[in-house]
């Protein structure tokens, strides 16, 4: 578990000293004091799998700033005023005489709207936003989450049942802290290093097909998988409860992550939530050499909470010809059959050499093929898997030809033991 106090500062301008809430909810909200009762704390515990502890979390303050309200100038555009009000509320805790190094970032809880962003210097909310459904996400940003996005967009917070899409996600209402949650996707707690790997359902199988039953995302306490992983893909399943009481209906997510942003993949009839019936996936007849990969949900208990499903993957393979003129080409190889028999023509920069189908170089060249191949493929997952499944076949098949050369090596050298003796 990784210690991850934070430092929240209540700070008023000069010019109005107001203040929205008493101490104790700032102390609920961000301290252990709340634990229990859905706060940030809880919120980090369960979105990174118990890796983080923020329960040393304390709040200064009220500090009263030195600067008017008319002097922040902070916006989206002005990242230099923002930065400024972090200045101004850190200098307000030395003025005080708090020292705030033990602590990994800081929350300034404003007394007035002032702005709502967080990075890297820390986080600034208002009286509007000091509720989990906004916190999580801004917090997320000082731990290097990036906002998600849907597959095929570049739009920022297109995943409604992440915290980083907080501006459109799904968020229930909360008896004290206003609205909290969604949680987390699988995608972005991975990036994190946040998902338990120990309960993520994976293989080494290039070829399988496996049913899997899965427990909710969040839920490290309940046994079971808590996710799949299948190629790029992660799956995980969503409960209507706890972060994810606002979702529509128990659901299948699936995702993928890319330069530092996860990315929610619909099913093959557009559908984002996939439930019984929805299937993810390459279809047969259109995979490319073969290649096909398959997420089918088979059935979805939301009062047992758990969800099963099918996850199949076939690698790609070459075909032995082309109907048009079997023959294969790639950049500066090129081989043909022989009409009746078992062998082909390779010619390597203009050196002709037979070589039969059945040796290893043959199956090599046909796996070079298909990788030199993979930028005419229009699908960026699909590129991805080609690539993956080529250079997968050219190490098992390096590997191979290396153990017979050293089995052939130690039968050698036996042999030729026995004839000294």
């Amino acid at each position: 578990m990784i210690k991850s106090s934070w430092a929240i500062l209540l700070c008023k301008f000069s010019d109005d000293l107001t203040e929205p809430f008493p101490m104790n909810y700032y102390e609920d909200l961000f301290t252990a004091s709340g634990v229990g009762s859905q706060n940030m704390v809880d919120f980090f515990r369960d979105v990174s799998h118990g890796k983080l502890d923020l329960s040393n979390t304390r709040v200064f303050g009220w500090y009263t700033l030195k600067q008017k309200r008319s002097e922040y100038m902070g916006s989206g555009a002005n990242s230099d005023g923002r930065a400024d009000l972090i200045a101004w509320a850190r200098q307000a805790a030395v003025d005080n005489g708090d020292e705030l190094s033990p602590y990994a970032g800081v929350v300034i809880c404003m007394n007035v709207e002032t702005d709502l962003f967080g990075g890297g210097d820390g986080v600034v909310c208002g009286p509007g936003s000091t509720d989990p459904r906004y916190l999580g996400q801004e917090m997320g940003h000082f731990y290097g989450l990036d906002h998600s996005r849907a597959y095929g967009s570049t739009a920022d917070y297109m995943d409604q049942w992440d915290t980083m899409s907080t501006a459109r996600a799904f968020s229930a209402p909360h008896p004290r802290y206003s609205f909290i949650g969604p949680g987390l996707n699988a995608a972005n707690m991975a990036g994190r290093g946040w998902l338990d790997e120990s309960r993520v359902w994976q293989t080494s199988n290039r070829s399988f097909s496996t049913v899997v039953q899965l427990q909710p995302l969040h839920r490290h306490d309940a046994p079971g998988f808590l996710a799949a992983r299948i190629g790029d893909y992660l799956v995980e399943f969503r409960s209507k409860e706890g972060w994810d009481a606002a979702i529509p209906q128990p659901a299948v997510l699936i995702h993928s992550f890319q330069d530092n942003q996860s990315y929610l993949i619909s099913a093959n009839n557009g559908e984002q939530d996939l439930v019984v019936g929805n299937t993810f996936g390459t279809l047969e007849k259109m995979s490319i050499y073969g290649s096909h990969t398959k997420i089918e949900i088979l059935e979805i208990d939301g009062n047992q909470r758990w969800a099963k499903v099918r996850l199949a993957h076939s690698p790609g393979r070459v075909p032995q010809y082309f109907e048009e003129d079997r023959a294969f080409r790639n950049p500066g190889v090129a081989w043909r059959d022989f009409i009746g028999r078992d062998d082909a023509l390779l010619v390597v920069n203009g050196k002709e050499t037979r070589l039969q189908r059945s040796s290893p170089l043959f199956q090599v060249l046909e796996q070079v093929a298909a990788y030199e191949s993979h930028e005419a493929i229009a699908s960026t997952h699909i590129r991805k898997a080609v690539r993956r499944e080529t250079l997968a076949a050219l190490v098992t098949l390096a590997e191979n030809q290396r153990q017979t050369l050293q089995a052939f090596s130690h039968s050698t050298q036996e042999g030729e033991g026995e004839q000294e003796i």
